[in-house]
């Protein structure tokens, strides 16, 4: 039988490498031969890294309508004066218009996975299915201390729920608690209750500013990790995002009940939260740790490249350490790690494994004498360096042409709802 897709003479682990594909995953790998195999499409690899594709562990697709909004302002202003008074303006139309040009932006970088956390949901739904990539769709709850407004929010996301079999193949629901600080004590109690009946995953947000472990500490008398283990919503079907300000004794928590910790160094520097995640005190615990983007609004870009680099280097400086965090364990954070945690596999390029592959080029000067992969993939390389980019089978981008959209429509549509939601915000 021939394959769907047969990359040819691609660099796997150094060597030229035919690689086949059908049923969206890795059939076959095989030395490079010269007649090659039979394939309904084939891809010439010569020169080419073959690497597994990248996956973003916390994301807001739709705030890249928000991309520049209010940049070098103070955390609570820019959400109060800049951030909520837009986001109050959107509609579907809005959000998908910003979710298709993230998924745009992750494409054309390597991605095929992220894991979101906002409203309107079927809008970044029906955009993910048309891009072809993957997604976890965080169904949004906050109640700001009013019940009322809580019901209303349940609401939805049991409307969320409800129809989630309706989604596209790689595309879950969540439930998603924004965090301890906009969530009542009884919606974060219900949130994992639903969320465990239904089966699905949670998402949210902890201890990303000193302020917030400070109020729960004043609140509760206890640190943020321990008020959600309280409340009974942690458990290995929840990641947390940012840990910026965990302590020890948190670590041990999260890795004693299995959570997910995701990483987002750009935003968090970019908003000067505070504090750097503890990252080798988060590893020495068994705390699995993958790396997000979050927000473009508070990163202004989904390049996990970029990432990458970032939190090795951060990590070194905080722990100065220049051993800490090196490119080899980084690669992992956003592959094989992320593969695992969110149930999609080894994150490897192997036989039987989902195919989600990029074709990577580090021919270039920023990337030339090529003495170590991992090396250059971390500190050198950069979005721009994907040629290819595989789901499941499904070639999205090739050559640097994206095949899933039209990009220029994609741009056109997002900028004219960015203009609009922001007109009078």
């Amino acid at each position: 039988m021939s394959s769907a897709l047969l990359i040819r003479g691609a660099l796997l682990d150094g060597a030229p490498t035919d690689v086949e594909i059908a049923g969206g995953r890795v059939t076959a790998i095989r030395p490079h031969l010269a007649d090659g195999g039979e394939a309904a499409r084939v891809i010439d690899g010569a020169g080419l890294h073959l690497l597994p594709a990248l996956r973003n562990g916390h994301t807001h697709v739709a705030m890249s309508l928000f991309r520049g909004w209010g940049d070098d302002m103070p955390l609570m202003e820019w959400l109060e004066t800049r951030i909520w008074p837009a986001e109050a303006r959107l509609t579907p139309e809005h959000v998908r218009a910003g979710a298709r040009l993230s998924m745009v932006e992750m494409i054309r970088s390597g991605t095929v996975f992220f894991n979101d956390m906002y409203w309107h949901l079927g809008a970044i739904a029906e955009a993910a299915a048309e891009m072809g990539v993957a997604a976890h769709l965080g169904s949004a709850l906050f109640d700001q201390g009013d019940e009322a407004v809580g019901s209303r929010w349940r609401s939805s996301v049991e409307a969320d729920l409800e129809r989630r079999a309706d989604f596209a193949e790689g595309i879950e629901v969540t439930v998603a608690p924004h965090a301890i600080y906009t969530v009542s004590e009884w919606n974060l109690r219900w949130a994992a209750e639903r969320a465990r009946r239904e089966g699905v995953r949670l998402h949210i947000h902890l201890s990303e500013t000193a302020r917030e472990v400070e109020d729960c500490l004043r609140r509760n008398d206890c640190r943020p990790a321990e008020w959600l283990d309280r409340v009974g919503l942690l458990g290995p079907d929840v990641t947390v995002a940012h840990g910026n300000h965990l302590d020890r004794a948190e670590f041990d928590l999260l890795a004693e009940r299995g959570v997910t910790l995701v990483h987002n160094p750009c935003a968090n520097l970019k908003l000067a939260t505070g504090a750097i995640l503890d990252y080798p005190s988060a590893v020495s615990a068994g705390v699995r740790v993958v790396l997000g983007t979050d927000g473009v609004a508070s990163n202004n870009s989904h390049d996990l490249f970029e990432e990458l680099k970032f939190a090795s280097l951060l990590q070194k400086h905080r722990a100065a350490d220049a051993t800490v965090l090196p490119a080899r364990e980084a690669w992992r954070l956003v592959t094989e790690v992320p593969a695992r945690g969110f149930g999609q596999g080894s994150g490897r390029v192997e036989i039987g494994e989902p195919a989600d592959l990029i074709l990577v080029d580090l021919s270039g000067p920023t990337t030339t004498p090529g003495h170590d992969l991992c090396s250059d993939l971390v500190y050198a390389a950069n979005g721009s360096c994907v040629r290819t980019t595989i789901r499941a089978g499904r070639v999205l981008m090739h050559d640097r042409r994206l095949e899933v959209a039209d990009e220029s429509e994609v741009i056109a549509t997002a900028e004219a709802a960015a203009r609009e939601v922001t007109a009078s915000a």
